[in-house]
């Protein structure tokens, strides 16, 4: 059972935080350990006080209710307390047997969803937060926006876009959007082998009568899960489109995506800034060499005179290999700045999913640059990457 309730915004981190109200231990650390990819879990309680006073201490967006069948009275009026007081708050009932009763009562009250472990299993708690992440009850939203840069065309910014914004969905399962802003011919619909039919022209023409139905639709989705807005594949005048409607155009996808990536020209114009301002993060992208290096000095040099803060901008050493004439800590030396993350050089694994017209994560989930590019959606988001046998999870701190 699912309804259409409002559910708040994540944390500053990218995820939400939730809370679980329950007496059984080991069903708290079965909802914990299940839905970390994309929530933390920050209070286990089975006092209603104690329950109530956490909503406000941690801001939570998320609250697992575990309805006993010895105590449905006490837990739906929990239930009702937290719908009535606190309306942007997603809750959902954990019950212990599928009760026709109770779900009509949960529905009535705007649960999110009444979940029954013993029906569907214990992994049944990510698939219906992840569902919940992805409804039309979208009020308050408010996404995250990283912009990947270069100064210089021919380093990556485009596949490395394309890679992000898949693994941010495979780790969140929330809305993501991919955005080409290279106006006068964009790379993005050639990467991910699509003829763009919506384009940001489209967008911009319309942002007036724009609401989530007409936009959803108009977009292309990929197979993987994330949303596209690809630019012309011919040639186009982006002089006509000016500063502020970027900006209105980002603010208008900010509410209804959680994440939005974008693939940003090589250039300062006012578009450019623009679309850096609005980001969260603005991740510089250079290379292991001497004068990808002394660019990307060039480019600090510019957005600190800009007062951009260590805390919004980033680098990316893309192209790494063991006989880079440039390492990691040369890198950071010459910079004065630390590194986000690296990325390896695999011009096979990346010529062939081009081909293809898919991500990394699609054929080569194993290979080291999909596992560099996981970790890198993983640390943006407040996460701390680990690698284990089968492949590279993230562990929130």
């Amino acid at each position: 059972m699912q309804t259409n309730a409002p559910i708040s915004a994540p944390g500053d981190n990218g995820r939400l935080t939730g809370l679980v109200y329950t007496r059984d231990e080991t069903l708290a650390q079965d909802i914990k350990r299940a839905v970390q990819p994309i929530c933390r879990i920050k209070a286990v309680s089975a006092s209603v006080q104690e329950v109530l006073q956490s909503i406000e201490q941690y801001d939570a967006g998320i609250c697992f209710v575990h309805i006993r069948n010895d105590q449905v009275e006490d837990g739906m009026a929990l239930v009702g307390q937290l719908r009535r007081v606190h309306p942007g708050l997603g809750v959902f009932i954990v019950a212990d047997r599928k009760d026709p009763d109770l779900i009509l009562q949960g529905l009535r009250l705007g649960v999110l969803d009444v979940i029954i472990p013993t029906a569907n299993g214990k992994d049944c708690f990510l698939p219906a937060l992840q569902h919940a992440l992805g409804r039309k009850a979208t009020e308050g939203r408010n996404g995250f926006v990283y912009a990947l840069f270069s100064l210089k065309g021919g380093q990556g910014v485009t596949t490395l876009s394309v890679n992000l914004a898949d693994q941010i969905q495979l780790l969140t399962g929330g809305r993501v959007l991919l955005l080409d802003l290279n106006l006068y011919l964009g790379d993005v619909g050639a990467v991910a082998n699509i003829s763009p039919d919506f384009t940001p022209f489209d967008l911009i023409r319309d942002l007036a009568r724009m609401d989530e139905n007409l936009l959803i639709s108009s977009l292309y989705r990929h197979a993987r899960g994330f949303y596209i807005l690809p630019s012309p594949a011919v040639i186009s005048d982006a002089e006509r489109i000016h500063r502020d409607q970027i900006s209105a155009m980002i603010k208008l996808l900010k509410r209804h995506f959680t994440h939005i990536v974008i693939d940003l020209p090589h250039d300062f114009s006012e578009r450019t800034l623009a679309a850096a301002e609005a980001s969260d993060r603005l991740m510089v992208l250079v290379e292991p060499d001497l004068v990808s290096v002394k660019s990307a000095q060039q480019v600090l040099n510019f957005f600190q005179e800009l007062n951009y803060g260590d805390d919004r901008l980033a680098f990316l050493l893309n192209r790494l290999t063991k006989s880079s004439v440039l390492q990691p800590e040369d890198v950071e030396m010459v910079l004065k700045q630390p590194l986000l993350a690296t990325v390896a050089n695999d011009w096979t694994a990346l010529s062939r999913s081009v081909r293809k017209g898919e991500p990394l994560g699609v054929a080569h989930g194993r290979r080291r640059i999909t596992r560099n590019l996981h970790e890198l959606a993983a640390r943006i988001m407040g996460m701390t990457p680990t690698a284990r046998r089968r492949g590279w999870l993230g562990r929130f701190n």
